[in-house]
């Protein structure tokens, strides 16, 4: 039995979301946070964590001084752990772009504060940047006529982020790479290892609640301000959300970290390289299965076919055994009746075609001529 330590349990919801403390002590969230009303622990409001995600810089709401608060006390269940089965390394791989890479990512290249020259991608983005107009969130963004690299930043940022921009496809031209930008987008790609790589440099910014004016309907104003806050985040691949991200750290800025960026750069062309040749392989493999299924559906539609056959012929036989005791009863019923069957009679006629009808169902015997058998001669005409 433990006793909630209530300095512990506040530092605990603070740094993570409820649910998973909630799981970290094997409670369910509704659980914890009766417990933390009880000690008078604040918990963190609703988006709270989006936006710490975000970027945001979010304050703690101070833990109060409490008095005469009661002792909780909870079961702390100690499971023995499963051995863990032994895990077989990974060789790591030899080829040689991925050799490439870690040599390039082992290098120590800093960006200086100025570029002997820009690139002229860099001076097209310049120019495409220099003059726009910022958007709500303070972001320049390049005009939809001129080419440009896909940067949103600042006023204040936008040399840099050339700058670092700058230096990124200076080092890919330097390892044989070249960057370039499609007429009329905003989008920058490297090609690496024969793959378009997309990149692009991105500010975050700050948000900002300000008081709005009661006098004034909600909506004709925002409720948030939103302000560069100068962080730097360079994204590598088509999906601005997700991909491989660098942003701007407490101790190390985007400018030490150009061989990783580029390195990164050159991991993703690689990922694409090894996806393509395994779509490949899979899309042969997919053509052999369904090859072989039609194979299978082949023979199946054969077998069922031959059953089919089979049934039609068994069929056949007990209609051929049912119609020969049926001309057996009725040949004795006209015997007795003192009828003449001798073959040039008109009932022994009678039953000597009945009789060959009877072998004509039966397949275990060769079917008799009969007019029957010409019908295919007569066209839909006749």
């Amino acid at each position: 039995m433990e006793v909630w330590n209530r300095e512990r349990l506040y530092a605990e919801v603070w740094e993570q979301p409820l649910i998973k403390v909630a799981e970290k002590h094997r409670i369910s969230d509704v659980t914890l946070g009766k417990v933390c009303r009880k000690l008078q622990i604040p918990l963190p409001g609703r988006g709270y964590w989006a936006k710490k995600q975000a970027g945001e810089v979010m304050k703690r709401t101070k833990l109060p001084k409490a008095r005469n608060l009661p002792t909780l006390r909870y079961y702390q269940r100690h499971e023995t752990p499963e051995p863990a089965e032994p895990v077989t390394p990974v060789p790591e791989p030899t080829d040689p772009e991925y050799l490439w890479i870690k040599e390039v990512e082992s290098r120590s290249t800093i960006i200086g504060p100025t570029a002997p020259r820009r690139h002229k991608l860099v001076v097209a983005t310049d120019r495409a940047h220099r003059h726009a107009t910022p958007d709500t969130k303070g972001m320049l963004s390049g005009r939809w006529d001129q080419p440009s690299i896909d940067i949103r930043v600042s006023r204040a940022t936008l040399d840099r982020a050339l700058n670092l921009c700058n230096a990124i496809i200076e080092f890919l031209e330097t390892e044989g790479f070249q960057a370039h930008v499609k007429d009329g987008t905003f989008s920058a790609t490297a090609n690496i290892f024969g793959q378009e790589v997309p990149f692009s440099l991105i500010e975050k910014y700050k948000q900002k609640k300000h008081e709005i004016d009661p006098s004034k309907p909600r909506w004709s104003e925002p409720a948030y301000d939103f302000l560069p806050s100068g962080v730097l985040e360079f994204r590598i691949g088509e999906d601005r959300w997700g991909g491989t991200k660098f942003r701007d750290g407490k101790r190390e800025q985007l400018e030490q970290m150009l061989p990783q960026l580029v390195g990164a750069l050159m991991r993703d062309a690689r990922e694409r390289i090894l996806k393509a040749e395994h779509d490949r392989i899979a899309a042969i493999e997919k053509r052999k299965r369904d090859i072989e299924l039609m194979e299978l559906r082949d023979q199946i539609n054969k077998e069922e076919e031959k059953i089919k056959q089979l049934m039609a012929w068994n069929d056949s036989w007990l209609k051929a055994r049912q119609l020969r005791e049926f001309i057996s009863a009725l040949e004795k019923v006209w015997t007795e009746q003192g009828l003449d069957l001798s073959p040039e009679a008109e009932k022994g006629k009678r039953i000597r075609w009945m009789k060959d009808q009877a072998d004509r169902l039966d397949p275990m015997i060769e079917n008799p001529v009969s007019i029957l058998d010409r019908k295919g001669e007569l066209s839909r005409y006749y």
